[in-house]
């Protein structure tokens, strides 16, 4: 080593390093394991090793760290405070060594990058899909994964590291303390009905909607909460949803049968909705938009690909000219 390279802080920290020496990430592993089930038995069946053999792996890191990692409570334990602050160290260190490992195998088939996309289920059918699609036509040697799941569980996966970014509407039970959370969009939804539906006319105010038959997401969908709550705020107490389907598709035919009017997502709409056999209903009284967001950990690190693809997400999303019906594709001069 060189006089001009700094040792102090690698001195100083010595006794700690050596006592440090066994800690390995399979005893992380085990370690985070039980503080999810918080217990050692189910710790056990989950890892399927022996419970003696978990408990041993925990008492090697409480003497490792000098520290007591977990207290007995009733038939299952918690952890300590430095069990907590461990917990939150580990998890990161699980997660970046897996997207190590992952990167090195990456190298070794010769691929040049990999990524996994978490994202709600609108945003991933329709808008996303064509961008990715896009990007792989100019990237072949690219993998790429997108999950479609709730907005909790795609919000999950980002911060469990099972996804390295997500596109999705954020579930406000979750806890995001951990993620960069940017807007890509405020997405409006549009009143439909068919073409020649009596139902409704080209014009909707509140004491209309209030008795309107409604084919609606399935109440807990965000959506159908977002929906509710704006008709709320002007006035409209009670939705009447006489059909309920999971998936914009669905929702967008039992309105072409005339079953129903419906709010939808802009995305979901076909480029001349006419000719698909649907009509757009004004609402002067009311706007309804989702807000969707681009979210990774705050400690992620993004290779040169990923970096590129999150740059034209960000720029599809930006194009998208609020009163406009459907993008077509853009222009791919920048991939």
């Amino acid at each position: 080593m060189s006089q001009d390279t700094p040792d102090e802080p690698l001195d100083a920290l010595s006794p700690d390093l050596s006592r440090s020496r066994n800690l390995t990430l399979h005893k992380l592993n085990v370690f985070c394991t039980i503080a999810r089930f918080n217990s050692v038995t189910r710790a056990a069946e989950h890892l399927n090793i022996a419970q003696p053999a978990v408990t041993a792996h925990l008492r090697s890191l409480e003497d490792s760290l000098d520290a007591r990692l977990v207290r007995k409570v009733g038939r299952n334990i918690e952890l300590t405070e430095a069990g907590q602050r461990t917990y939150q160290w580990a998890t990161e260190v699980m997660q970046r060594s897996s997207e190590m490992l992952l990167d090195l195998a990456d190298i070794r088939k010769g691929i040049s990058g990999k990524t996994k996309i978490a994202t709600s289920m609108v945003a991933g059918t329709y808008k996303l899909s064509e961008i990715v699609i896009e990007f792989k036509k100019h990237h072949p040697s690219m993998n790429i994964s997108v999950s479609t799941a709730t907005p909790f569980l795609a919000t999950e996966a980002v911060l469990s590291g099972d996804c390295d970014f997500g596109v999705t509407l954020i579930d406000p039970s979750r806890d995001t303390s951990r993620l960069e959370m940017e807007l890509l969009w405020r997405e409006p939804l549009f009143l439909v009905a068919a073409t020649d539906s009596k139902l409704v006319g080209d014009v909707a105010y509140m004491h209309e909607i209030a008795t309107l038959p409604l084919v609606t997401p399935p109440k807990g969908q965000m959506a159908r909460e977002l929906i509710e709550e704006a008709l709320r705020a002007v006035g409209v107490v009670r939705t009447n949803s006489v059909l309920a389907f999971g998936h914009p598709e669905p929702i967008l035919n039992a309105i072409r049968a005339d079953i129903g009017a419906g709010f939808v997502y802009q995305s979901a709409l076909p480029p001349d909705p006419e000719k698909e056999g649907l009509r757009l209903v004004r609402t002067p009284e009311m706007n309804i938009s989702l807000p969707l967001f681009l979210v990774y950990d705050k400690q992620a690190t993004f290779s040169v690909m990923q970096t590129k693809l999150l740059d034209i997400i960000r720029q599809r999303f930006a194009a998208l000219a609020p009163g406009a019906i459907r993008m077509a594709a853009q222009p791919v001069s920048e991939y």
